[in-house]
């Protein structure tokens, strides 16, 4: 038994429709409506001779939608001719303003005078509004829909020593919880100085920067994204106190792995050094040699740092002002491995198109397992179809990655045909190489992955979220009995516990921690909550259902990524959704019965690395 689940939020859940009416052309349009607003996509001719349309009617199915592209409007065209006598056999016009997503379900009306179309935001995360116009016989009408949900975050200390600085983080998210990437973060202070005034977000949606006090007293760091109505903004208040409590400069902020690393904080107030005050120093990686020092004569307070394990280390310093405020002072240590040992080499894709290209991706280790940076990595091809690779010499970054790019010309090539290697010389003057064998073909299936908004519950402990997969070949035919393989993996898994708000049971979310699949070198590994079939085939139409089952105690606690790959001539094509696991809305409304799972989320015994 199928039930639609909690993805609408309290705007479904109203069951509220929007109606806005309209007249023939000098009447005036209800709900904001309007005639001859914007351009069709569809002639809007009536169909059906002698016909003269008197009205139309707008419904929505929702007075607003989520900024994630999750959600859908519904909006349906009731057309009456001049006796108010729902008219078939007309075509309807649908558009939509501000970047809306139209699908036309139904352009031509039914017997009941009915046409409908598909409202989504997929592909534009901004808060605001968007009017949908149906047109059709020369009369017009609209229905504004609000798309909600996008919101920006910031954290970072809120007191600061003067001359110190301090790390913040912004991260935007749209209305599902999901980081908005690519997207420009403005950032301002007052009074003291940011290390950069517009940032560009990662693919979580997060932005990171320094502001450096320089004028004490209160201030106050706002981020935004957007602007107009879909402007997004956060703030946090700010007090730079009178003291100078700042790390001495460093000759190089890269330390050798296992090589002690000296540090220094100098406090003074109002110039002069504060003498026998306790310093407390903490670090994100690595062995202090002291936790808490006192400061000499000069006002300096001193520890040494060590590391056996690569990565950024964040050190902070803190210590208990006059007044009983607290001051605070951060530095960045990168610790890193100078000795390669082993090169691995994988490739972004091994079928590559024809005048295309494809990142080949090294990692060069220590002996130890440890990331090294800096080191040289030499790459060769080997390519009877012509093609190219460039850069042939590239230092490994932080990762230990160096990336080069192949780039195929119009000729295709045998099975694994194309061959890249990648070398490194290690301190002893040997070497370790490692190669990648790449195919180029011609262009491959396209792969679309779909879902309702429905989920089943087949017994008292999964649910059946059902799916379907749609593939074609380059012209847009249907690939008949394609074989699909499938595969789904936890991305994200949130701690936290379920409160019930008056309507219905809602996540609290204490703390978000990536897997294993989402970030390979830090996250953390858990069995995977949700199962699909190995692989399915598609039928006639080119399309194949299929369902993903999980635990009832999994849903809304864990973000999964469905992906669908399949193969012809050599050549791999894929497509992937990611989405969090939802729950059937009737088991999350009831205050007297648990939630699936009960109020506490599955993973809060779990460490997050």
């Amino acid at each position: 038994m199928a039930w639609k689940f909690l993805a609408r939020a309290a705007a479904l859940s109203l069951s509220l429709l929007l109606i806005a009416c309209g007249g023939d052309s000098g009447s005036t349009p209800l709900a904001g409506g309007s005639n001859n607003n914007g351009g069709d996509n569809g002639s809007g001719t009536p169909t059906t001779p002698g016909v003269t349309v008197g009205s139309i009617q707008l419904i929505t199915s929702t007075p607003s939608i989520g900024s994630s592209g999750q959600d859908k409007a519904q909006i349906t065209a009731l057309v009456r001719d001049q006796n108010g006598i729902l008219t078939p056999g007309l075509d309807v016009a649908f558009n939509a303003s501000n970047n809306g997503s139209l699908t036309v379900t139904t352009q031509t009306t039914t017997d009941a005078g009915q046409a409908s179309a598909e409202l989504s935001t997929q592909g534009d995360a901004r808060n605001r509004t968007i009017s949908v116009t149906a047109s059709t016989g020369g009369v017009s009408n609209s229905v504004n829909i609000a798309v909600t949900g996008t919101s920006i975050s910031l954290t970072g200390p809120s007191a600061i020593s003067n001359g110190a600085n301090a790390s913040y983080e912004a991260r935007l998210l749209d209305s599902s919880g999901q980081g908005i990437g690519n997207t420009t973060v403005s950032v301002s202070s007052q009074k003291n100085t940011v290390s950069s005034p517009t940032l560009t977000t990662d693919a979580s949606g997060r932005v990171q920067f320094q502001l450096t006090a320089s004028s004490g007293g209160s201030d106050t760091v706002v981020v935004s994204a957007y602007e107009g109505e879909s402007r997004v903004s956060a703030q946090i208040d700010i007090n730079v106190s009178a003291d100078s409590f700042s790390f001495g400069s460093l000759a190089d902020n890269e330390v050798e792995i296992d090589t002690p690393q000296a540090l220094s904080v100098t406090w003074t107030q109002n110039g002069a050094p504060v003498v026998g005050q306790t310093v407390r120093f903490s670090t994100t990686r690595g062995t202090l040699s002291n936790s808490s020092p006192t400061t000499n004569a000069q006002g300096t307070a001193q520890v040494s740092i060590s590391s056996s394990d690569v990565g950024i280390a964040e050190v902070t310093a803190s210590a208990d002002a006059a007044g009983g405020s607290q001051i605070q002072a951060n530095t960045t240590i990168e610790f890193v491995s100078s000795a390669p040992h082993e090169v691995t080499v994988r490739a972004s894709k091994t079928q590559v198109s024809t005048n295309d290209e494809a990142s080949i991706i090294t990692t060069v280790r220590d002996v130890n397992g440890n990331l090294v940076k800096n080191a040289t990595v030499e790459f060769t091809l080997v390519d009877p179809t012509g093609g190219t690779l460039s850069p042939g010499t590239v230092n490994t970054d932080s990762q230990g990655r160096a990336i080069s790019t192949y780039r195929s010309t119009s000729s295709i090539s045998d099975k694994d045909g194309v061959q890249v290697t990648a070398r490194i010389t290690r301190q002893d003057s040997s070497t370790d190489e490692a190669s990648i064998s790449l195919t180029v073909a011609g262009r491959a299936l396209t792969l679309i992955l779909g879902t309702g908004n429905t989920i089943a519950a087949p017994n008292q402990t999964v649910y059946d979220m059902p799916w379907s997969v749609l593939v074609t070949d380059a012209n847009g035919n249907a690939s008949a009995i394609q074989p699909v393989q499938l595969s789904v993996l936890a991305l994200e898994f949130d701690k936290g516990s379920y409160s019930y708000n008056g309507d219905r049971w809602v996540t609290n979310v204490t703390q978000s921690c990536p897997t294993n699949h989402a970030d390979p070198v830090n996250g953390t590994e858990i069995a995977n909550p949700a199962s699909a079939p190995t692989s399915v085939s598609t039928d006639a139409s080119g399309s194949v259902e299929f369902d993903i089952r999980y635990p009832k105690g999994e849903c809304n606690w864990v973000r999964v990524r469905l992906t669908a790959t399949s193969n012809v001539e050599g050549f791999t094509s894929s497509n992937s959704r990611e989405f969090t696991l939802p729950c059937l809305a009737d088991d999350v409304t009831d205050e007297d019965v648990l939630p699936p799972g009960g109020t506490e989320s599955p993973y809060n015994p779990t460490a997050c690395n």
